[in-house]
């Protein structure tokens, strides 16, 4: 269960911003190397909310390092720790990222991290007398170009491709209070079409914890009813 509250993802996104594959981090880092042009400076988990993810000239990178365990071990940061994979599924996943060509975005709750990279390096090993335990370090680069633009939609602008992080309370469509959910729908697919925003399906979870038990990814039914929220009021 997470003890943090900042859940990490990476995944591979389908083109209505739902998840194609993917997983959460299952062990936070304790903190992260942030390097935009020249500058470089260490950010603890706590302190993420301040790191803002933005296209431009300098495109941000992000280091971190952490394991894959071979059995749940107190600190796990899933709240459905059903759903750890093995060290060597993960490991997997990523070199197959690392090798592709699909951007990957990274999403980190509770912070304004949520955003598309590319992996740049990544290495693993097993950890010394645990056999299997994989220690990694990950370090991704904001996938975009130096003329690349924010745009508002998740779309490639000027080559580049950035989830809108950024959400303006006064210029929103009318969003309901409650909606019903239709076939094939997802809290992202939700997000996107009520906020233009897909980060807004952990807000909408926060509002619908008792229905929702696995977290941003459970697989919703068709005729639930859920709460929308409304940044704005």
């Amino acid at each position: 269960m997470s003890i943090s509250h900042n859940q990490l993802w990476l995944s591979i996104d389908n083109d209505d911003g739902s998840i194609k594959e993917g997983f959460q981090i299952p062990y936070n880092p304790d903190s992260y190397k942030v390097v935009e042009g020249t500058n470089e400076r260490t950010v603890n988990i706590a302190g993420l909310g301040a790191v803002t993810v933005k296209s431009g000239k300098s495109p941000m990178t992000l280091t971190f390092s952490s394991f894959f365990p071979l059995n749940v071990e107190p600190g796990i940061e899933l709240d459905d720790e059903s759903a750890l994979k093995s060290p060597k599924e993960y490991d997997a996943m990523l070199r197959k990222w690392k090798n592709g060509s699909e951007p990957i975005h990274l999403l980190i709750t509770n912070t304004n991290i949520n955003a598309y990279f590319s992996i740049s390096t990544y290495t693993a090993e097993e950890e010394g007398g645990d056999v299997g335990k994989i220690q990694y370090t990950l370090s991704m680069k904001q996938y975009g170009t130096a003329s690349g633009s924010d745009s508002a939609n998740g779309t490639a602008t000027g080559g580049g491709l950035v989830r809108r992080i950024d959400i303006d309370p006064y210029n929103l469509p009318s969003v309901p209070d409650t909606y019903v959910v239709q076939k094939k729908d997802t809290l992202q697919s939700i997000a996107k079409y009520f906020y233009n925003d897909i980060s807004m399906a952990y807000e909408i979870y926060k509002l619908n914890t008792d229905l929702l038990k696995k977290g941003v990814n459970t697989k919703l039914k068709k005729k639930w009813v859920l709460y929308l929220p409304h940044p704005n009021s």
